[in-house]
């Protein structure tokens, strides 16, 4: 509408009146919906992410409490290329942390289609294996790297549930039989007990830094540096994990707007997001972050380097036939920060994804045929204008815009972070 001259005031007041009123239904409109989708009449506030310094609010493990202390020596270490002291090749000693495929820029998730750890090159989208290594001396991921964010609301870690005892892996005795297992404890603290194994990193050269020597005394008062590795790198994975616990999208849209902000979320936001809580999309994702502790087969196809059998999911872990194909079902804020999508990386836009789901017509065909879909993998028969309402809240209306609230101001041992190879260095500015 132009409007102009004396008839301004009225036709645009009219015009934002309406516009106004059409936002505010909208807004009703998806409170009746959201509370019909939560369960046992708990309202908005079943999928309200608490704030992070919240702490008695976030899901723990009662092995490991979150406290302060934790949580600081935990951010610290999460981001430390100093712990990458044991790389295949000697070149590449002390060049990356958790962060370097858990970047807080891209959704604590690589943005990339293999996550490359020590002997990769470069930051951010630019990274890229090392040219002049062998594909054998690099650290690499067979499928998608899952996001840390909001993980405190999964209880077990990786696409086929693999780490952890406890949900659905609590009466799993085949699952508990895992080396990493024998902890007894929760996905989020066994997944960095692992990592720390597995990216063949530790602690041998951060030992003798005092500010690390004060930070682990504050958060294990009752235990003391003992020097021993396995004892230390679990202290140091409680501590990780008392850190991913507290990345949260609690600044999103969706998110303000759950907390009483009705203008938080654009009137095409709303629109979307009636249609993912009124739809089969929120029967999967539920919950403050959007997630679930299940497994299901949408029939995503593999990732293209995938040589490890990670392909038939959590049935490679189970070795039940029923539960082949079926992989955890993820978090969905801040998918729009990093690409590309699905277990295999078989998605590059969000808007690919919502199109696949609306016509539910599976990418493995091995999924359909073994008769183990999703039952809530069906047409949502969408038409073009409801698939941009969906894409548009998935992408902005679940996007925190403000993660890097999480980062440290420095680490400790005085290194780049997160990454420290001469490319990343040279990319971030550090020398």
């Amino acid at each position: 509408m132009t409007c102009i001259i004396n008839i301004w005031d009225f036709n645009c007041g009219i015009a934002y009146a309406l516009k106004s009123e059409s936002t505010e239904v909208l807004s009703q409109e998806l409170k009746q919906i959201i509370k019909t989708a939560a369960p046992n009449n708990q309202g908005l506030n079943y999928f309200i992410l608490p704030e992070s310094s919240e702490l008695d609010k976030i899901p723990a493990d009662p092995q490991n409490p979150i406290t302060p202390a934790k949580i600081q020596l935990g951010q610290f270490l999460f981001h430390e290329t100093a712990l990458s002291i044991n790389p295949i090749n000697k070149k590449h000693w002390q060049q990356s942390s958790c962060a370097t495929c858990h970047l807080a820029q891209a959704g604590f998730r690589p943005n990339l289609a293999q996550g490359l750890g020590t002997g990769g090159l470069g930051w951010n989208k630019q990274r890229h294996r090392d040219p002049e290594v062998s594909p054998t001396e690099i650290d690499k991921q067979d499928v998608l790297v899952p996001s840390v964010l909001n993980g405190a609301y999964q209880e077990v870690k990786m696409w086929d549930g693999r780490l952890g005892v406890a949900g659905a892996n609590a009466k799993e005795e085949l699952i508990k039989s895992n080396d990493v297992n024998r902890y007894q404890l929760h996905g989020l603290e066994t997944q960095p007990i692992d990592g720390l194994a597995f990216h063949k990193m530790g602690l041998a050269a951060i030992a003798q830094i005092p500010e690390y020597q004060k930070l682990f005394a504050q958060a294990f008062p009752d235990r003391p540096y003992v020097g021993v590795q396995e004892e230390d790198n679990k202290r140091a994975a409680l501590a990780i994990a008392a850190y991913e616990r507290t990345l949260l999208a609690n600044q999103a849209p969706l998110q303000k707007w759950l907390k009483g902000d009705e203008k938080a979320m654009s009137a095409q936001e709303i629109k979307g997001a009636k249609i993912f809580f009124s739809s089969t999309c929120v029967q999967c994702h539920t919950g403050p972050a959007l997630s679930g502790k299940d497994f299901r087969a949408v029939g995503f196809a593999d990732h293209p380097n995938d040589f490890s059998g990670l392909n038939l999911g959590r049935g490679a872990v189970t070795k039940r036939p029923e539960d082949d194909f079926k992989f955890k079902v993820p978090q969905l804020y801040n998918l729009a920060d990093s690409s590309p999508y699905g277990h295999g990386a078989s998605f590059q836009t969000i808007r690919e994804i919502v199109e696949y789901l609306n016509k539910a017509e599976p990418q493995k065909l091995e999924a359909k045929y073994a008769g183990i879909l999703s039952p809530w993998f069906k047409p949502l028969h969408l038409n073009p204008e409801q698939v941009n309402d969906l894409t548009a809240f998935l992408e902005t209306g679940l996007r925190d815009p403000n993660l890097t609230r999480y980062l440290p101001k420095h680490i400790p041992s005085g290194l780049c972070f997160p990454n420290n190879d001469p490319e990343s260095r040279k990319q971030l500015g550090c020398n």
